[in-house]
């Protein structure tokens, strides 16, 4: 008798616990992002791994992989300006039309780098609200007394 009450009070224990899903963070760093699964550090790849789970987060980190590859694409056009700025002022050229290149060059890059950052915020955001915490509890179901599981 006594191990059967044992057994009870371990199973009600162990069914009243919280479910909790593992949040993801992403802190941009110097020499890159730092990934983490709640305070546990994690590769690129397993975050990424993780983060393509859910379909909408994948899909924002895809567009802030185009949208990174838009800013090195601008910040390729600006370091093309800038060279074709300094060859046309060794020659005592106008140097307008390459100026205004470096500028709008400049712009987009910024921007779509912003935007990098951003999207892939979103994406782990995105990827956080879909693990609300469950749990399963003994109590009131519609049919009596029993195993519920609550979002």
């Amino acid at each position: 008798m006594k191990l059967s009450n044992i057994l009870f009070f371990f199973a009600l224990i162990l069914f009243t616990q919280n479910i909790n899903a593992q949040e993801l963070s992403m802190f941009p760093g110097f020499f890159g992002a730092k990934y983490y699964e709640d305070d546990n550090k994690i590769s690129k790849n397993d975050f990424k791994a993780l983060l393509f789970k859910d379909s909408e987060a994948h899909e924002l980190w895809k567009k802030s992989n185009r949208n990174l590859g838009l800013a090195y694409g601008f910040l390729g056009a600006e370091i093309g300006f800038l060279i074709w700025q300094s060859i046309r002022e060794n020659n005592n050229e106008s140097q307008t039309g390459p100026f205004i290149g470096v500028i709008a060059t400049a712009v987009a890059a910024i921007g779509f780098s912003i935007s990098v950052n951003k999207l892939r915020q979103k994406a782990v955001l995105k990827y956080n609200s879909g693990l609300d915490s469950a749990s399963l509890k003994i109590g009131a179901t519609k049919n009596g007394v029993g195993l519920a599981l609550s979002f």
